[in-house]
């Protein structure tokens, strides 16, 4: 009896000692507001960055009818920032100076083509509020605001047919003094520029979107999704072009936050979904003093097609068929091969990476185009066609870097050569080909020092093929880049 009081008498301050630990845990618990997201919800939302939304007013204003801009004013009193043609103000022609005209609302700043000096008389009153003399000698036709994370440029598309280089150098030197993360160009459709100088320049200052008119231009490496129409690659090389037609009033609602920007057309009377374009600036926003920079970017569009026997390759001269001796030659293959600069991929599908499909729930929401089991043949295959200028083609430059996730094998092919291949076996690969297992999702960096004599100024070509190890394996990943370092 007595052990037993003792025992009683023993448990019971542990056992208050025990209440009084989990009382302490529950109000710390409180106190400190744990995450309530698992690591996966976490990682997807490390962007902290403010959003912000900018509406773009495609067209000009039709005559005697009620005002486009008064009307989307009322209905979007979310969007603080809007841009489109003069004549959207209201009417700027010459019966309507002094006194009888109405300044246009604080939040609209229009994009001009008049560079005259008339111009502070003629429409001065009416748009007060626009920045005047940033670049000298145009007045208020050619000036930049900062909104958001995003500078905009609204430019002198008249004059910068005549004389490219003043805005153009006044544009890159403001964009290089520029924190903002985005750079958007606004431009007049009348004037659409043809040179490819300006477009160069463009690219080269880092334009993440060029608006003119109903067209919209982006470069087309961080392009991430792609509108249903409407669509394609530009005539002037790196860009994409999504001509827009809009059932609602003529509206473009631009979306930021951190590098991203989606542009999409707002929902039509019928209530469809909207048609609409996302990009990545990442890999246009490079930090300084790394100074990589990515002719592919992660998540970029490729061309794109299932192995199969009707896909030619041909086998080069000296290759060991076993792959016990290298092959040294580099011989040029025939357009006709899929590997070729030359080859016409344009049968082949197009859609942005990363490819794929997976039994890991998390890594299945990270594909954006998934690809479906073809019997016939454990590969697929890719193209991607990128341009280089005489800088980034020099000699100078020797390290450039292939960041790679792939499942199960790969062999890329630079200008017809191949360059890597990791997972697969040596020597001769066809459509049948099975690669060694190999986990997808994490991105493998490879040096490509002892290639650099491929790249040429112009355009150049990036093949790669993904095998799985197993026709019908339920994984299967693909997604590159190609940077390089100054």
């Amino acid at each position: 009896m007595e052990s037993d009081r003792k025992g009683s008498m023993t448990a019971f301050p542990i056992t208050l000692l025990f209440m009084l630990l989990l009382v302490c845990l529950t109000v710390t618990l409180l106190i400190s507001k744990p995450p309530l997201t698992g690591v996966m919800e976490q990682s997807s939302n490390v962007n902290s960055s403010p959003a912000w939304t900018f509406g773009y007013l495609i067209g000009q204003q039709p005559v005697k009818e009620p005002s486009r801009l008064q009307n989307q004013l009322e209905l979007r009193k979310d969007i603080m920032f809007w841009a489109g043609a003069a004549s959207l103000a209201g009417d700027t022609s010459n019966n309507q100076a002094g006194a009888n005209r109405k300044p246009a609302s604080r939040l609209f700043f229009p994009v001009w083509d008049d560079g005259t000096p008339a111009f502070k008389d003629q429409y001065g009153e009416l748009f007060p509020h626009i920045p005047e003399e940033q670049l000298k000698g145009y007045g208020r036709t050619a000036y930049f605001v900062d909104y958001g994370e995003a500078r905009f440029w609204f430019l002198n598309s008249a004059k910068l047919a005549e004389e490219p280089s003043t805005q153009l150098d006044w544009l890159k030197r403001t964009a290089a003094e520029n924190p903002q993360l985005h750079r958007i160009v606004l431009l007049q459709k009348e004037h659409d520029p043809m040179q490819p100088e300006v477009w160069d320049r463009l690219a080269e200052s880092g334009a993440d979107l060029v608006l003119i008119g109903a067209r919209l231009y982006a470069p087309e490496a961080a392009v991430t999704a792609r509108p249903q129409a409407g669509y394609r690659s530009s005539a002037h090389p790196g860009w994409a072009e999504w001509t827009m037609s809009s059932p609602s009033g003529g509206l473009l609602i631009v979306q930021g936050q951190g590098s991203r920007l989606e542009a999409a057309l707002p929902l039509d009377q019928a209530g469809r979904a909207a048609d609409r374009l996302e990009l990545d600036a990442a890999a246009l926003r490079q930090p300084a003093a790394v100074q990589e920079r990515a002719p592919i970017s992660i998540g970029a569009m490729w061309r794109y097609r299932a192995g199969g026997p009707e896909v030619r390759a041909e086998v080069p001269p000296g290759l060991d068929l076993t792959g016990e001796t290298p092959t040294r030659s580099t011989a040029r293959l025939p357009r006709e091969d899929w590997r070729s600069p030359e080859y016409n991929d344009a049968s082949w599908r197009w859609a942005a990476a990363p490819f794929g499909r997976s039994t890991d729930s998390a890594l299945k929401r990270s594909i954006r185009t998934p690809l479906a089991v073809e019997l016939q043949s454990p590969a697929y295959y890719f193209r991607k066609s990128f341009v280089l200028d005489e800088g980034e083609a020099s000699q100078a430059i020797t390290e450039w870097l292939l960041h790679i996730s792939f499942e199960d094998g790969f062999i890329a092919y630079l200008n017809g050569v191949e360059i890597a291949r990791d997972s697969i076996r040596e020597g001769l690969v066809d459509y049948r080909s099975l690669a060694v297992p190999h986990n997808g999702g994490l991105y493998e960096t490879i040096s490509l020092g002892n290639h650099r004599n491929l790249l040429v100024q112009g355009a150049n070509t990036l093949a790669v093929e993904i095998h799985t190890s197993h026709p019908d394996s339920p994984d299967m990943w693909f997604d590159l880049s190609l940077s390089y370092k100054k």
